[in-house]
């Protein structure tokens, strides 16, 4: 997926203008490069445009913190005050989810769940279906 495409998904989704989306898209990407580990973080962010990858590395990576704690620091990081943290979140996830191959997909829904964040994964609105996936896959 392209950078104009992405923001423009995330605006879509958030009923927002580009800055507010691309403002989000930066806290959500910066968070995840914090919760995953770094070896995750590189390949997704392998798979997004160049203007997303640095988001992913601007953090100490492999931090462990609560769902509650995921929307904080990406509330924290807006500079928007349109947006609450969940709804950009939830809004960045599911484009994330939708922008990247099958395998990467499966990856980021695995560490999600096992980091407890089912919420998230199911408030993402997204056509991509996180649930039901083979034995494999998970």
């Amino acid at each position: 997926m392209e950078h104009e495409t992405f923001v423009e998904t995330v605006s879509d989704r958030t009923d927002s203008d580009s800055d507010a989306a691309t403002d989000a898209t930066r806290a959500v990407l910066t968070t995840l490069g914090e919760r995953l580990s770094e070896d995750q973080a590189h390949d997704l962010a392998s798979q997004l445009p160049g203007e997303f990858s640095d988001h992913f590395t601007e953090g100490e990576s492999g931090q462990r913190f609560s769902e509650e704690e995921f929307i904080s620091r990406v509330d924290q990081r807006m500079e928007t005050v349109d947006l609450t943290g969940e709804r950009a979140t939830t809004a960045v996830l599911g484009t994330l989810l939708e922008a990247v191959d099958e395998s990467e997909r499966a990856a980021v829904v695995d560490q999600f769940e096992h980091y407890g964040f089912e919420e998230l994964l199911s408030e993402t609105n997204t056509e991509v279906d996180v649930t039901d996936r083979t034995p494999r896959e998970r």
